[in-house]
């Protein structure tokens, strides 16, 4: 082909309904790793479509849900390049909140509405297709291609660990790739080199045996009051109170602090969508703080009345949910058992800590030389990007980076405010079909980029 772009870009426009098909049927399998809802009949549909594109394509027997691998090409002069996805979602909460069904994939105004049209099946539908496209239309990839497909991401990836200590030859390659997340708020794709890891707790704090009427409560002890009181311990002022949280922080480098400063000024995007202007840090600036800093956040609280009505009670339990984003430097394991004893430590022989997982932080280093190419290629198909040396998310690179030992580059394209994990997810049709063109680009900048 002499005009690569201009062949995938016809390519693109003359298949554009089939291409949108395949997400459609993709994500009418429902999918929920929570739950375990549709996971199996989904890992099985997918296999089945990596065969019909000619994809060496196997099902691996990992509890809890099912890991997917395929293979196409493996000549020793090619690079070899492994994509990861994942097939499973979350679930879809209050379908009162949804404008369309979850699993019935609908567009409305140039977008795709349905569960996992952005999180993860539209980008993984996408690289299948790109993976087609070469095959149908080149004869041959101009890499060699692995595929990883997880069905438990939503879940903490239970069994991956497990799967790719047993398996480093098999998922060995030059660079991984993969595509999960939304643009940047002025609508730009970020190529993220770098993800936060996580410490997911759970606190259950206990008073008494039973709610009791609140005529009580000057003589006996509140639970909620409690949990408030703690809470307020272990965060104060935006600073994690936790001995130790910041002790193993690496901090953010001149050279990514200088990417950081190039990026642009969203404040104004961010009042516009969530009607609320963002603060950090002004020595590391807006990006450098979402990316390079830690965070305590409580994603859920409760303690007695929640029905309807006006009932007032003195609480016996209250529970509190909290996730602590880490950066490159800290132990997820190390601040958990520090989290435990501080509570002791304040006296609260009353609480409970109950970890609902960890997950490494990860980085790969801004001077890779794979950098380059997908920068090129998201270029070519977005005519824009930005690089994050930091993501300010959670994924499992740490998989790819700590233990397969390979340069791990992610490419952020979906929908600024895509609502993953949310009522009325979606993914615009432009997005989605320029995801998969982004996907053949990159492997094609791969294969010439000289490394």
């Amino acid at each position: 082909m002499n005009d690569f772009y201009a062949h995938l870009d016809n390519y693109v426009d003359t298949h554009t309904e089939k291409l949108l098909n395949h997400l459609f049927d993709l994500v009418r399998h429902p999918s929920v790793s929570s739950s375990g809802e549709g996971v199996e009949d989904c890992c099985d549909f997918i296999i089945s479509r990596m065969k019909e594109i000619g994809i060496d394509a196997v099902k691996h027997d990992v509890k809890p849900y099912p890991i997917i691998t395929g293979s196409v090409g493996n000549d020793p002069k090619k690079k070899t390049v492994l994509i990861y996805a994942h097939y499973d979602v979350q679930p879809v909460g209050d379908l009162s909140r949804w404008r369309t069904e979850p699993f019935e994939p609908t567009v409305v105004d140039g977008k795709i509405y349905g569960r996992g049209t952005a999180d993860n099946k539209g980008p993984l539908c996408a690289h299948l297709c790109a993976a087609e496209y070469y095959i149908k239309e080149c004869g041959e990839l101009p890499v060699n291609l692995k595929f990883l497909f997880e069905g438990c991401e939503e879940s903490n990836s239970a069994g991956l660990l497990e799967f790719l200590t047993e398996n480093v030859e098999l998922m060995k390659s030059d660079v991984t790739y993969f595509c999960d997340g939304s643009k940047n708020h002025d609508d730009t794709p970020i190529i993220a080199l770098g993800v936060k890891g996580m410490l997911y707790v759970e606190l259950r704090l206990t008073t008494m045996t039973r709610d009791l009427h609140s005529q009580y409560a000057p003589v006996l002890p509140s639970a909620a009051w409690q949990m408030v009181e703690l809470l307020g311990k272990i965060k104060k002022d935006g600073k994690c109170l936790i001995p130790g949280f910041y002790d193993d922080v690496i901090p953010v480098s001149p050279a990514e602090k200088a990417i950081y400063d190039k990026l642009p000024d969203v404040r104004e995007d961010l009042k516009r969508t969530y009607n609320a202007y963002p603060t950090y840090d002004e020595k590391l600036g807006y990006y450098g703080t979402l990316n390079g800093t830690p965070s305590c956040n409580i994603s859920g609280l409760l303690s007695g009345h929640t029905g309807a009505g006006t009932a007032t009670v003195l609480t016996s339990t209250a529970m509190a949910r909290i996730d602590m984003r880490l950066v490159a430097g800290q132990d997820g394991a190390k601040i958990l058992e520090s989290l435990k004893q501080y509570i002791k430590d304040l006296g609260y022989d009353n609480v409970e800590v109950i970890c609902h997982g960890i997950t490494p932080p990860s980085k790969t280093p801004i001077d890779t030389p794979y950098l380059a190419p997908i920068e090129k290629a998201t270029n070519n198909i977005f005519h824009k990007s930005i690089v994050y040396p930091n993501r300010p998310s959670t994924a499992p690179d740490y998989f790819w980076t700590n233990l397969l030992k390979t340069p791990t580059i992610q490419v952020r394209w979906c929908d600024f405010d895509s609502d993953n994990h949310a009522p009325n997810e979606h993914v615009a049709v432009s997005n989605y079909l320029r995801g998969m063109k982004l996907t053949a680009a990159a492997l094609k900048e791969i294969a010439d980029f000289e490394i």
